[in-house]
């Protein structure tokens, strides 16, 4: 039996009592007058959290499950679209789009930088072919909460489609997908909309139908966002694939709760959480990788002191305090570490146990 432990990483979060609830209930059939209630009580909901008019699907499947359907249908093979890329899941964007076959330009800025709309705005003037525009939102590896309301500006200018990963920022910070011309959002159940893995809410702007109807490339089956939209439209059974009843009965219950809390309310309490834990761990010698109005409320990337240990005090914290911090990714694995703030780790009683337990750990090695 794995151990339980504080999750105070990045994703996934520790659920609350009123979502672990809905796991433990009896297996229900993923299709029927009820259950499409509950399905569209679900998307109703998630669609005010995206700020979305348009369509929202509920894919079976992980984050990544989501970003590479948006890509794979926005875009046909050969199509050229840019990649804004600041970190490990700009990475990942490049990846997922090359393995789509589509024709990848990439702005890049140094990991721990925010993106720069005006970068992006001269790779668009400069390329009319450029399809396209893929950026990720919040980037977990460091941090930084990328200006994707401007780079939506920037793209509306050029006419080019937005698509934006926002796995790890839906229902922690705020996002408004129409307004800032978003065409296409993806998000994952198991982080800001704090409930379980297993899903990954799409959402597609009303207009972009229209606006790819004529390609007539094929991003497989499941994975064919056109797929989905024909199965959406029926009452009875909603989606093309079995979704687990008790996933989304978890999620309804984690966006519900958002909901009732209050978008603003909720995105102001992360903040001042993260700011919270930041206002202190600085006093103990760490860093900030991220600062200012591009650091992220979902998590506080922080370095070390020097000559301290990084992967060995998260090994400590994890095995002996029983709280995971989560290490860095990509090339500042050992170099960093990512402290969530995600699910029940939002509050003072999770950052005061992980402040004692770093402050053990350095008297510890400093004796």
């Amino acid at each position: 039996m794995l151990p339980k432990r504080k999750l105070m990483i990045p994703g996934p979060a520790e659920v609350e009592d009123v979502v672990l609830a809905e796991m433990g209930k009896q297996v229900a059939a993923h299709y029927g007058p009820e259950w499409a209630e509950l399905y569209g009580e679900t998307v109703n909901l998630l669609k005010g959290i995206f700020g979305t008019e348009g369509d929202v699907f509920l894919l079976a499947g992980p984050g990544n499950a989501g970003v590479e359907a948006v890509v794979a249908t926005l875009f046909a093979p050969g199509e050229r679209v840019l990649i804004g890329n600041n970190g490990f899941f700009g990475d990942r964007m490049g990846e997922i789009a090359r393995a789509r076959e589509l024709d990848v330009v990439e702005v890049t800025a140094v990991w721990g930088n925010p993106l720069d709309p005006s970068a992006i705005d001269a790779a668009l003037r400069q390329d009319p072919t450029i399809a396209g525009l893929i950026a990720v939102h919040h980037e977990t590896s460091t941090g930084v909460l990328n200006p994707v309301q401007q780079l939506g500006a920037v793209a509306r200018r050029h006419g080019v489609l937005f698509a934006v990963d926002a796995v790890a920022s839906l229902g922690a910070e705020i996002v408004k997908m129409d307004a800032w011309g978003i065409d296409a959002c993806v998000a994952s159940s198991n982080k800001g909309l704090g409930s379980f893995p297993g899903l990954a809410p799409v959402a597609v702007g009303k207009q972009v139908w229209e606006q790819i109807a004529h390609k007539t490339h094929k991003a497989g089956w499941y994975l064919d966002l056109r797929t989905w939209q024909k199965y959406g439209q029926d009452a009875w059974h909603p989606s093309p694939v079995t979704v687990s009843s008790n996933a989304v009965e978890a999620l309804h219950a984690g966006v519900q709760a958002i909901v009732e809390e209050g978008l603003e309310n909720r995105a102001a309490e992360f903040k001042r959480i993260a700011t919270l834990f930041r206002g202190e761990i600085v006093k103990r010698g760490f860093g900030l990788l991220a600062e200012g109005d591009c650091a992220s409320s979902v998590l506080t990337a922080v370095t070390p002191p020097p000559d301290l240990d990084i992967t060995h005090m998260l090994n400590t914290l994890r095995e002996e305090k029983g709280i995971h911090v989560g290490n860095g990714l990509g090339k500042l694995y050992g170099h960093m570490a990512r402290v969530g703030h995600l699910g029940r780790a939002r509050s003072e009683v999770y950052v005061a146990a992980l402040l004692e337990a770093i402050d053990d750990y350095m008297a510890e090695v400093a004796a």
